[in-house]
């Protein structure tokens, strides 16, 4: 009995031991991954120029906390908010937020940015909604009062042609070429954003210029309103692909559907996360992740198993795995299903585009260095690099609001990441090894294609399949 108790207490020793190490990770990796802001201790600002002032301070403390900076773009970024702090008069809130933008994109970093949404401020917002195709921005929701623009490729606001426009909304946001592109559906919807840029030149209002898909223009004056406490909240313009309606907008929003056809089930229902469905007149299945990460009441832990489990019991030829406009979320929810799938089927075929970001990407990678020559990705490129800084925290500056994150953990999937000051703890837990993720096949997204109820990208999928 006496060995038994002794046993007993080193094994609960030990125990304890494992779970009070196990706790001093987590701990540390917080602490290190996920510090919080800097404290904000002003005193009340006397007038709008010194609390600019305030807010420029905090925010390069904000700057320094961020580890995707190299010393050229953080020199040029002190030099930006220095020159800022001694300019003799306040900026406009609108040209202020932009200028933020500006400065956080110095970083080169897709994660590093300026949130839209920051705390107890309201964005004011165009009563229209855009997506980004290959030929450009086209109106895909509008207001009722303004829906004779809807299927319009955006020309002008207020005069200016839409190539210097891009240019503009190109700047906010860092990352590569594509991703900062197709941040600028999202920039656009915001008029504070397209006065400060200099694109409007009203606070509230703009005259857009667009070119219906019949040829004609329509030139329209947008008056902006500010986002409800609920609903019409900003979100990214592969969402309008689908011309379903939207429960969080009201009924005064018109939709534009194809010209011609009916889109195809990957551009249907896409307010479901979620979907496990049979590709019609194949022995193929398409699998929907629009996040890696629980979204909307819908949990991807049980649909991941679910769906393994019907590929189990029923192997399909092949998956068609959709990552288009998945923003990320956790990629230790997605590392079982996507080791365990290109065993369950023929081949996988993985639809990308610029919106595959953060944890999508790295979901990307797992399939395909799981599945090797058995996976094949069609369409446009991810969103990021394949070394990439994630992770992190947020701080709002504490006069205009504006909230910035800073990101502290080093990702990287296409070599070694040995520095554990700077390497993501996690991913030595999970790691993944790939030369590249472009395109076997580049699948522009054309407008053109969607106005006649294609998706080409899915499409060849589904071609490549029947082969």
């Amino acid at each position: 009995m006496r060995k038994v108790v002794k046993y007993g207490i080193i094994l609960l020793g030990g125990a304890l031991a494992v779970a009070g190490a196990g706790a001093g990770a987590l701990v540390a990796m917080k602490l290190r991954f996920n510090p919080g802001p800097p404290v904000a201790d002003y005193p009340k600002p006397k007038n709008l120029l010194e609390a600019q002032r305030q807010d420029l301070d905090y925010f390069a403390k904000l700057q320094a906390m961020d580890h995707a900076y190299s010393p050229a773009s953080r020199a040029e970024a002190n030099r930006r908010i220095a020159a800022m702090e001694a300019a003799s008069a306040p900026l406009s809130p609108q040209a202020f937020l932009v200028q933020m933008m500006q400065i956080s994109a110095l970083a080169d970093n897709g994660h590093t940015h300026v949130r839209l949404l920051g705390r107890g401020r309201v964005p004011n917002l165009v009563p229209v909604r855009v997506t980004r195709f290959a030929e450009g921005f086209y109106v895909m929701r509008a207001k009722a009062p303004y829906k004779d623009m809807l299927g319009g490729r955006v020309e002008s606001i207020d005069g200016m042609p839409f190539d210097e426009i891009a240019k503009r909304l190109d700047a906010l946001r860092g990352g590569l070429p594509t991703f900062r592109r197709d941040s600028g559906p999202l920039f656009t919807m915001v008029q504070d954003i397209l006065y400060g840029a200099g694109i409007a030149k009203e606070p509230m209002r703009a005259s857009w210029t667009v070119r219906l898909p019949s040829g004609a223009l329509v030139t329209r004056t947008l008056d902006a309103y500010p986002m409800p406490a609920k609903g019409d909240e900003p979100e990214y313009g592969c969402r309008w692909m689908s011309p379903e309606p939207v429960k969080s907008m009201g009924t005064d929003w018109s939709s534009y559907a194809p010209a011609k056809g009916t889109l195809p089930q990957s551009r249907q229902n896409l307010g479901r996360v979620f979907e496990n469905l049979a590709i019609p007149g194949s022995c193929g299945r398409y699998v929907r992740l629009q996040d890696i990460a629980d979204t909307d009441g819908q949990e991807i832990a049980p649909f991941l198993e679910q769906t393994e489990a019907e590929f189990n019991a029923q192997k399909p030829c092949a998956a068609v795995v959709d990552l288009r406009g998945n923003g990320g979320g956790n990629y230790t929810n997605a590392w079982r299903f996507a080791h365990a799938l290109p065993d369950l089927t023929g081949h996988v075929y993985i639809l990308t585009d610029a919106g595959t970001f953060s944890a999508a990407i790295t979901t990307t990678a797992f399939l395909k260095e799981a599945g090797g020559n058995k996976v094949t990705i069609l369409g446009e490129p991810i969103g990021d690099r394949l070394a990439f800084y994630a992770e992190g925290s947020e701080g709002c500056l504490p006069n205009s609001k504006i909230c910035d994150t800073y990101e502290t953990g080093k990702h990287v999937y296409n070599a070694p990441c040995t520095d554990w000051r700077e390497c993501f703890w996690v991913n030595w837990l999970y790691p993944v090894r790939v030369k590249s993720l472009a395109p076997d096949e580049y699948i522009p997204s054309r407008f053109a294609d969607w106005n006649a109820g294609h998706d080409a990208a899915y499409e060849r999928a589904t071609a490549l399949i029947g082969k």
